[in-house]
C-alpha cells in the first residue's frame, strides 16, 4: 500500500475531492432544486437583457428538470448578438423543429447570409399550422426585404397572396421599391453620351448640371487653346476635359448607387415597420415571458 505522501496517492486524492467538489453540488440541486423559483429568477434575468447570466442558469435549469433549452439558449445569444454561439447551440442539435429553423434563419439574417437563411426557412413544416405558415412566410418576406431582393419578394407574394392577404398592402410598396430602383450602368452610359444625364436620371439634378457646367468649360477652353494654336494649354485643358468627363461618368455611377441605398433603406424600413413585425419570443417557455 502506497503511503499517502507518494505522488500517485496525492494524484488520487486530489482527483477525487475535485470529483466530489463537482458532484455534491449537483446531487444537492437534484434534491432541493426549486422550479417555480428558478423559473422565476431566469424569467427576471431576461427581462433585464442580462442576457449572459440568463444562459448560464437555463443551463443549471436544464440539468436539473432536463427540460430542452436549446431554443432559449440560442434566442438569448442572439439577443445577445453572439450569432456564433447561436448557430453553434442549434446547428448540431438534432430534431430540429420549426422554431429552431426560424431562429436559425434570422441569425443567418443578422450575418448576411441570406441564402442560408432561406434554405432554413423552406425546411419548416407549417402546413398543418396556418398560423405558423402565416408566421413562416412573413419571415420570407422579411430575408427578401433585408438586402433589397425586390424581385423576389414580389415574386414570392403573387405566389402566395391569398396566404398573405392581411397584409395585401405591402404589395404597393414592393413594386414602388422595384420601380424606383436605378441602373448604375445606365446612369454611366447616359453620362457617356450627355455629361450629367446620369445624375438626373438618379434624381441628383444639382450635381447633373454640375457635371454638364465643368466638362463644358473644360472642353470649350481646349478649343479655345486649340483655335489660337497654345500648344501648352491645349494639352493643359485637354488633361482635365478628360479628367473631368472620367470623374462624370464615374461620378454618375456612384451616384446612383447612393441613390439606390438611400431609397432601398426607407423602403425597408417601411416593409418591416408596417407589415414584417414579429417576434421570435413566440418559441419561448411561457414563464420566460412574464
Amino acid at each position: 500500500m502506497q503511503p499517502l505522501h507518494h505522488p500517485a496517492a496525492r494524484s488520487a486524492t486530489t482527483a477525487y475531492t475535485v470529483t466530489a467538489m463537482m458532484i455534491v453540488p449537483l446531487i444537492l440541486t437534484l434534491l432541493f432544486h426549486d422550479t417555480g423559483s428558478q423559473q422565476k429568477f431566469i424569467a427576471s434575468l431576461y427581462n433585464q437583457q442580462d442576457y449572459y447570466q440568463c444562459i448560464a442558469e437555463l443551463r443549471r435549469y436544464s440539468m436539473a428538470t432536463g427540460a430542452d433549452m436549446d431554443y432559449s439558449i440560442a434566442y438569448c445569444y442572439y439577443q445577445g448578438h453572439r450569432y456564433d454561439q447561436a448557430l453553434t447551440v442549434l446547428k448540431g442539435k438534432p430534431g430540429k423543429d420549426a422554431r429552431h429553423y426560424v431562429l436559425l434563419a434570422n441569425i443567418y439574417t443578422a450575418l448576411q447570409h441570406y441564402t442560408d437563411a432561406l434554405q432554413m426557412l423552406y425546411m419548416c413544416d407549417s402546413n398543418r399550422d396556418s398560423g405558423l405558415q402565416l408566421y413562416l412566410y412573413r419571415n420570407i418576406l422579411a430575408v427578401h426585404v433585408a438586402h433589397y431582393d425586390w424581385d423576389n419578394a414580389l415574386a414570392f407574394y403573387n405566389s402566395h397572396c391569398d396566404a398573405l392577404h392581411q397584409i395585401r398592402d405591402i404589395f404597393v410598396l414592393l413594386n414602388k421599391a422595384k420601380k424606383e430602383a436605378k441602373n448604375p450602368y445606365a446612369a454611366m452610359a447616359l453620362s457617356a453620351i450627355m455629361p450629367g444625364a446620369g445624375h438626373v436620371y438618379a434624381h441628383h439634378y444639382t450635381d447633373g448640371i454640375i457635371s454638364l457646367v465643368t466638362v463644358a468649360v473644360l472642353a470649350g477652353a481646349t478649343y479655345l487653346s486649340y483655335a489660337k494654336g497654345r500648344t501648352g494649354l491645349i494639352y493643359t485643358f485637354g488633361t482635365l476635359t478628360a479628367i473631368g468627363y472620367a470623374g462624370n461618368v464615374y461620378s454618375a455611377y456612384t451616384s446612383t448607387l447612393h441613390s439606390n441605398e438611400a431609397g432601398n433603406s426607407n423602403y425597408r424600413t417601411q416593409i418591416q415597420n408596417r407589415f414584417l413585425q414579429y417576434s421570435l419570443e413566440i418559441f419561448l417557455p411561457e414563464w420566460m415571458k412574464q
